[in-house]
């Protein structure tokens, strides 16, 4: 009898529970409490409707969502509903009631997100308090996103704020603290770009049940690894892969085929849209690739984000045409316009070129084609193309964030220079400076800095001797764009500092931080790795310390017009810095390997086993 009643009580409680249950995106999760004090924010004010009668006094839509420079959003529809997508790095939620958060240990943050091939991510985090940062920040990371469903997901994530940093403001905190945060908000979620959400709430620890209750997402039967990552139709080789241009009669997508299209030295057979010169007289200004054989697997297969390839002829006589993917069909079935702004505009160069193109969150059900394609393309005139590449960018397998096609570079560097020098002592500016004195990056340069045989003009972080005692970042400025401009291919840079080793300073460390970097068409920060800082040893001698970073886009982070990476220093690293260097090191055009800090060996990381 006793095993029998234990039996049913473990039933109620698995039934209570709702473990593995695909939850209700129009209702609050089954175990919330509604006697809870929560603050949240819908997009379309559902979840105040789906409290129920008699309840949640203390539910109050108190969050907004913030928007601008690096934590932009804006309004998207998806699957039919309204929602916020995230359009940087940073998504900042600003509480009305931030006042009442620091009384909490633990706060729940909980999320109605669009799980699609955007979502997929380890690198979430949170970011809760005011600046000082040495005060006053505590920063939350390794959170993920693991599904990708093409539907929207619950999401809940338990934050520590022990030390009572959300929504507390002291007398000495710093910057725009309007809702108890940076930046104008109360919570910042970081590392958010490409991220949608229809609904936010925080809460107390269980106030929506517990994370495994929750974070329940169905999975999508799919094994990736059986099918293949990049299609290809080459029409002057004969080669069809999985991939063949779309040949119709009548309508706008008709096509025409032609041989000897091309320079003297390079005469190609090709195709182009038919504009003019189709069956009927409808304008033909589409053409379409259609994928064979489920090539790239079902259908029915989560979106994808695909990486296509193109190789047009550059006529001299169609300079200034556009062309490039137009249309697709998206996550929730919905369709897409790729942006007009990002396709391709011919310079008239006379030669066959290529064109790359990321296009996101990708179902395989095609527009105007009656099996599968990716995206319709749009052209501005009779522009030719003899080669197709298809690459999909798969989200799980062995093939996770594999490029499919990794040998395109679609950048001619030889117009632009592989080196950059700041030297402080010297006056030596050249196409590289220093960066915007101010916030959290404020520094003075001071002169006689070193020893008595080899004193310098020389750089530090202000740290506490600047308006701002936060002041342990230091950032420099690229100027004239001297390594061409920022939407080219992630750079692999070479960096030499020249840094005095303070014997007063040993043990004080310094080294790249934060840069940015281009993921699959996707601009996300990165960290250098922190191991590969310098430590000063204390010689009292100007040394040089050396790091390389492969994937560096020039965006650079808080500072412009053009920066690589960010520096960062010790508490108490007044760490002195005469002369900066930066080196390209091209993989192809005229200066393709040169290095122009060759003679130094960047620091590297050591692992245990290259020790014996």
């Amino acid at each position: 009898m006793k095993k029998y009643l234990l039996f049913i009580a473990l039933l109620s409680f698995l039934a209570g529970a709702s473990y593995g249950q695909e939850l209700d995106i129009n209702q609050w999760p089954p175990n919330t409490d509604f006697d809870a004090d929560v603050h949240f924010w819908a997009a379309d004010d559902f979840l105040m409707d789906a409290i129920p009668a008699g309840t949640g006094d203390l539910f109050d839509p108190a969050l907004l969502i913030l928007t601008g420079g690096d934590q932009g959003s804006e309004d998207v529809t998806i699957a039919g509903l309204p929602a916020k997508k995230s359009v940087a790095n940073y998504f900042n939620v600003a509480d009305e009631l931030y006042f009442l958060l620091p009384d909490l240990p633990v706060i729940d943050v909980l999320v109605l997100y669009f799980a699609n091939a955007e979502s997929k991510r380890d690198n979430l985090g949170f970011l809760l308090g005011t600046l000082p940062g040495d005060k006053y920040l505590h920063t939350l990371t390794g959170y993920t996103f693991e599904s990708v469903t093409d539907q929207y997901e619950w999401r809940l994530f338990r934050l520590d704020n022990s030390g009572a940093w959300a929504g507390n403001v002291y007398d000495d905190s710093e910057g725009t603290t309007t809702y108890g945060g940076v930046n104008g908000g109360t919570i910042r979620f970081q590392q958010t770009n490409g991220l949608i959400f229809r609904a936010v709430a925080f809460g107390p620890e269980g106030a929506f049940g517990e994370p495994e209750e929750i974070n329940t997402a169905k999975e999508v039967e799919f094994n990736p690894d059986e099918y293949e990552i990049m299609a290809e139709w080459d029409i002057n080789n004969g080669v069809i892969n999985g991939l063949d241009v779309y040949r119709v009669t009548g309508g706008d997508q008709e096509i025409v085929e032609s041989a000897d299209i091309g320079p003297a030295d390079d005469k190609r057979q090709a195709i182009r849209p038919a504009i003019d010169d189709g069956t009927d007289a409808t304008q033909d200004i589409y053409v379409n690739w259609e994928i064979l054989n489920e090539h790239f697997g079902p259908t029915s297969q989560p979106s994808a984000r695909f990486k296509i390839v193109a190789e047009y002829y550059d006529d001299p006589a169609l300079a200034g045409t556009i062309f490039g993917p137009e249309v697709y069909v998206t996550a929730g079935d919905s369709l897409q316009f790729f942006p007009e702004a990002n396709r391709t505009t011919l310079e008239g160069s006379g030669q066959w070129r290529e064109a790359m193109w990321y296009v996101t969150d990708v179902k395989l059900k095609g527009v105007n084609v009656p099996t599968q394609a990716a995206a319709r393309f749009t052209f501005g005139g009779p522009v030719y193309i003899s080669r197709l590449r298809l690459g999909i960018i798969r989200t799980a397998g062995i093939y996770e964030n594999v490029d499919p096609i990794p040998d395109v570079y679609i950048f001619d560097p030889d117009p632009y220079g592989i080196y950059a020098e700041l030297d402080l002592d010297k006056g030596v500016v050249d196409n590289l400076d220093v960066g915007n004195s101010g916030g959290d990056q404020e520094y003075i340069i001071e002169d006689n800095i070193g020893p008595a045989g080899d004193q310098r003009k020389a750089l530090r972080p202000a740290l506490g001797d600047g308006g701002d005692p936060f002041d342990r970042f230091v950032n420099f400025s690229i100027l004239n764009e001297v390594f061409g401009p920022s939407n080219q291919p992630n750079a692999v840079l070479k960096v030499a500092v020249d840094y005095y080793d303070d014997p007063n300073l040993v043990d004080e460390r310094f080294g790249p931080e934060v840069y940015q970097s281009n993921v699959f068409g996707t601009l996300q920060f990165k960290f250098f790795p922190s191991e590969l800082r310098m430590t000063l040893e204390g010689s009292g001698e100007w040394k040089t310390a050396v790091w390389q970073i492969d994937d560096v886009n020039f965006t650079g982070v808080n500072q412009g017009p053009q920066a690589a990476v960010r520096f960062w220093f010790t508490d108490n690293g007044a760490i002195y810095i005469s002369r900066v260097r930066y080196a390209v090191i091209r993989p192809v055009g005229v200066n393709a390997g040169v290095d122009m800090l060759a003679e130094y060996e960047p620091i590297v990381r050591v692992s245990a086993w290259e020790l014996y």
